[in-house]
């Protein structure tokens, strides 16, 4: 098999291997769990909301839970048809209870709607979570419900207040702005007024709901809703989660994950600087601040109808905070920063209080180092360019001209093993039945033009050794959130697909090119399925891929076919060189002597 031949497998499956990491394993069915019945006051009060604006986000929160019902960016960047993108996605239920949403995932799963998933909603707050540290069977709850109707005090446009009280305990929640984009800051107290100490624990979560037709890959491509739960610490480790992490065959020899009923929550260790639930391109983080006590980082993923007609799963992350007792008319206090937006770096970078940065968010996979180097690079070349295509191309071209001195020793050394071909069939044809003596005569070949046998190999090597980047520069286009619903040439948006599938073709017939182009040494009909074969495979596995990543192939397939050319000419000038033979889909004359004498 000719070097071309290999490199090209081995870059074409590696890709596919790269892109498909994480989401390659199906999600089994998991066992439906019954949920048990959560406590709430009886009758229940009407809803009210509380609406906070700002220039680039409208948020919604309800006094039922005092959660987030809704989270839209106003950005124009950020609209699809005039319509601003939600991200919050869990579906809520209507304005009287019981009554399902248009998309219910309990009503899809024959579960009563409006109901179960109350304790599912962004910025959801408890008090008596069983799954935090230190919790007991006989624990003396101050606040007796799982979720309370909160009453609606000030708003301002900017914050809002809601406050609970019973005769054992009174609660306060204050979410407001920031000065920094797409950030809540939440302080909830609680203040025991019973006349003995009560305990509680507190915990605050963040969740997202998506069916699974949602996140499932269609046609070599990873939906950018693929969703994961992660725990980031304060030393940057960040554990990141998918469905399949959670199924019983994996959770049984990880540590870690707690089966505490009805379902399994993974705690991570350390201190937690942020958790989230993030897909590629937007994020709902939690960052613990202010309190007497260090939260820890809880993630799980609770599958929904499994077997009905439309399966999805909540995907949570929460900050649950130690067992605490308090005396009588003793107060709690616990601050949380909420980043609910999306995951653009210099926004993320300043997020937070204090230094905090939340960039990690970003998963830039197993190359990371180097794709953090491009996409620092990337954004550079914006700032000077305000293009994104054309931010790309730069990138491109950059990428390739650095790495051109790791490609020039596998042209060469195919340039001058396509000029010794026919030499070379010439001594398979006179020593066919002397391997040891065509073995001989090879190496003297070789020998006399300066070459090696082993040349091929050594040739490869240099060009292997820059996958990692295009494989950085791959992962970077894939998560840039930058390129979501940006316009470039005839693309509507360079995070989705060619709507006219003109440039996956264009791609097809430049890599035909360059497969004409490339030296060869293999026979005519592995050539040949080189040069049709390949580029319709290249043709179907770019048409449902970012128009992004489009433009950086069509750039780098061009920059291949002209540093080919290049080198090519500049061996041509060197004097004493091995000439640089014309492809010839010809048999060797040797060849063509067996294949006329097989006719006769």
């Amino acid at each position: 098999m000719g070097t071309t031949l290999r490199f090209g497998f081995i870059f074409l499956s590696g890709l596919l291997l790269f892109m498909w990491l994480g989401n390659s394993k199906e999600t089994a069915p998991q066992e439906q769990r019954v949920v048990p019945v959560a406590t709430e006051p009886k009758p229940r009060a009407p809803y009210q909301y509380c609406e906070i604006k700002t220039d680039l986000f409208r948020a919604q929160l309800t006094t039922r839970g005092a959660t987030l019902k809704r989270f839209e960016l106003l950005s124009s960047k950020y609209e699809k048809g005039g319509v601003p993108h939600d991200v919050s996605t869990t579906p809520q239920p209507g304005t009287e209870p019981g009554t399902p949403s248009e998309h219910d995932p309990n009503a899809a799963s024959g579960q009563k709607p409006g109901t179960a998933h109350e304790y599912r909603q962004q910025l959801f707050a408890q008090f008596r979570n069983v799954t935090s540290p230190n919790v007991s069977e006989n624990t003396d709850w101050n606040v007796q419900f799982d979720s309370v109707d909160w009453t609606l005090g000030e708003t301002d446009g900017s914050s809002c207040l809601f406050t609970y009280s019973d005769g054992d305990a009174e609660l306060t929640k204050l979410v407001r702005t920031t000065d920094r984009p797409y950030e809540l800051e939440i302080t909830t107290s609680i203040k025991n007024q019973a006349s003995a100490a009560k305990s509680h624990a507190f915990a605050v979560d963040t969740v997202a709901w998506w069916l699974d037709e949602a996140v499932a890959a269609h046609m070599f491509r990873v939906s950018p809703y693929v969703t994961d739960v992660e725990c980031i610490g304060t030393d940057g480790h960040a554990v990141r989660l998918k469905p399949h992490d959670f199924e019983p065959d994996e959770i049984a020899e990880e540590p870690g994950f707690a089966a505490t009923a009805p379902y399994v929550w993974y705690q991570a260790d350390g201190k937690v600087a942020v958790t989230a639930v993030s897909n590629a391109y937007f994020t709902h983080a939690l960052v613990p601040l202010e309190s007497e006590a260090q939260p820890v980082c809880q993630t799980q993923i609770e599958p929904r109808g499994v077997g009905g007609p439309s399966p999805g799963a909540f995907y949570r992350a929460r900050l649950a905070y130690p067992s605490r007792t308090l005396e009588p008319g003793q107060t709690a206090t616990y601050k949380v920063l909420s980043y609910v937006g999306p995951k653009e770096r210099q926004i993320l970078h300043a997020a937070g209080d204090s230094g905090r940065d939340l960039s990690e968010l970003i998963d830039l996979g197993f190359f990371s180092v180097i794709a953090k180097v491009l996409v620092g690079f990337l954004l550079h070349v914006h700032s000077v360019l305000p293009n994104w295509g054309v931010a790309i191309i730069i990138l491109t071209v950059c990428a390739r001209v650095l790495l051109f001195p790791l490609s020039i020793p596998g042209i060469r050394t195919m340039v001058k093993m396509r000029a010794l071909k026919p030499e070379l069939d010439a001594l398979t044809e006179k020593y066919k039945d002397d391997m040891r003596a065509k073995g001989v005569a090879q190496m003297e070949l070789f020998r006399k033009h300066g070459m090696s046998p082993f040349d091929q190999v050594k040739g490869c090597l240099p060009q292997l050794a820059t996958m990692p980047v295009w494989f950085a520069l791959y992962t970077t286009l894939q998560t840039a959130v930058e390129l979501y619903n940006i316009p470039f040439l005839w693309f509507p948006d360079l995070s989705e697909r060619d709507p006219y599938y003109i440039l996956p073709f264009i791609i097809g017939g430049t890599y035909f090119l360059q497969q004409k182009l490339m030296p060869f040494t293999g026979d005519p009909a592995q050539r040949k399925m080189m040069m049709y074969f390949m580029p319709a495979m290249f043709t179907v596995f770019m048409l449902f891929l970012p128009s992004g990543l489009g433009v950086y192939m069509f750039t780098n397939s061009i920059l291949a076919i002209i540093q080919q050319q290049a080198v090519e000419w500049h061996m041509r000038q060197q004097p004493g060189s091995v000439a640089v033979a014309t492809v010839s889909e010809e048999p060797a004359p040797g060849n063509k002597q067996r294949a006329k004498g097989r006719r006769n």
